[in-house]
């Protein structure tokens, strides 16, 4: 039976590796490390999206827009300059017409920078791969793989691509060859020293961290594109504000750019790492001991593969809304738990609540089924304190009548 739950194990464990693979590759072309097929043609998607004709199209409408909003803003500075005279007026038609050119060198600018973004961040890539040519799935594998056996090892193979039997080999059967009773170890690793708890663990953590940083970097991509149609309007405020609202523009556009480097090097620094954690172990600790170490070192790794994005973000920018792609897979998970709480609070008072009627209902029952005598004895008791109450009543109005006599 033994055998059963540790091929079921490592059938579970595979198909989150593959899994693995899929989000990494995902992850890499929204990062911009990995190139997007478009009409037969692999480009970068940010540089796609932000060069098509329908985009550049709508950018110029919005900056004829903006060139309107410039002439109004630069007659409400005018108006404003001939009430509280603080500016010169060559100083107010100068920002008119920096506004405009500011624009046009800015969208050259925003070209610039992403295309010398996106080449850097393949050169930040390609340097973490000196030396180390191993898959994510295949750094996970081999952290909880135990013992490789019949000299096989993680080097030149591709894990997820190996069954449940080629990994694990075959095993001694019994009753004509049904029931399993041990391993014959005559395949890739021991099945024994395998570390399953800690194999689920890594891959639901390292799965979950995955998605948060591919929905940060997915969500970055509209980000930026929603930037670049807003550049005209905020270089449109230059003659009311001096340009504070360009700036707040410039810092969220920078920051933007470079959340995919931090989503990168995390990844990379992970994978870098890990084979080192696969070989470490704790002196004087049993083999739990040592898993957990393995689990803690794992999921401790995943978790700052989403949280290296808020890092580098926080270095060279802002990071206030870093949180927007794990905050909600946190609020599904704590309202799940909130959910789950009121259904449970809900059904224990229903229980008792019904509870309380049968209860009620059988002590009814109880009480109608008694003998004569016991009514009797009620009515009897009703009777006399009837008789009682109609003599104190009788006293006090002869006690009442006396008193007025007197």
């Amino acid at each position: 039976m033994l055998i059963f739950f540790q091929e079921i194990g490592l059938q579970l464990f595979l198909w989150m590796l593959q899994l693995i693979d899929g989000i990494m590759e995902i992850f890499s072309a929204i990062s911009g490390v990995a190139s997007v097929n478009y009409h037969g043609q692999q480009v970068n998607i940010i540089e796609l999206l932000v060069g098509d004709a329908t985009v550049g199209a709508i950018f110029w409408c919005i900056f004829i827009l903006a060139v309107g909003l410039t002439c109004i803003f630069t007659i409400v500075g005018l108006v404003k300059n001939m009430i509280a005279n603080n500016r010169n007026v060559s100083t107010i038609v100068g920002k008119f017409f920096l506004a405009l050119l500011g624009t046009m060198a800015m969208l050259a600018v925003v070209f610039l920078g992403i295309m010398i973004a996106g080449g850097l961040l393949q050169l930040l890539a390609q340097i973490f791969q000196i030396g180390n040519t191993t898959k994510l799935s295949n750094a996970i594998f081999n952290a909880c793989v135990g013992d490789w056996v019949n000299g096989h090892s993680i080097n030149g193979i591709n894990i997820t691509s190996y069954s449940v039997g080629d990994i694990f080999g075959s095993y001694n059967a019994a009753l004509f060859g049904i029931w399993p009773t041990s391993w014959k170890c005559n395949g890739m690793v021991n099945p024994n020293t395998f570390m399953y708890l800690p194999a689920l663990i890594a891959g639901v953590a390292l799965c979950i961290a995955l998605i948060i940083a591919t929905l940060n970097l997915a969500k970055r991509v509209y980000e930026i594109v929603y930037l670049y149609f807003c550049m005209p309007v905020s270089m449109s405020t230059l003659v009311l504000d001096d340009g504070a609202r360009f700036k707040n523009w410039r810092e969220q556009f920078v920051t933007k750019i470079i959340l995919a480097y931090g989503a990168v090097l995390s990844v990379n620094i992970f994978v870098l790492i890990l084979p080192f954690v696969s070989q470490m172990s704790l002196p004087n600790v049993s083999g739990f001991g040592n898993a957990m170490f393995t689990v803690f070192m794992i999921v401790g790794g995943a978790m700052v593969i989403p949280a290296g994005q808020t890092l580098f973000a926080r270095l060279f920018g802002q990071a206030d809304d870093m949180h927007a792609g794990g905050g909600f897979l946190r609020s599904a998970f704590y309202g799940g738990r909130i959910i789950g709480g009121m259904t449970i609070g809900l059904a224990a008072k229903g229980i008792k609540g019904i509870a309380h009627i049968v209860s009620h209902r059988k002590k009814g029952k109880d009480s109608d089924s008694g003998d004569g005598g016991s009514s009797g004895s009620d009515d009897g008791d009703k009777y006399s304190e009837s008789e009682s109450g109609a003599s104190d009543s009788g006293a006090e109005e002869g006690a009442a009548e006396g008193g007025s006599e007197e």
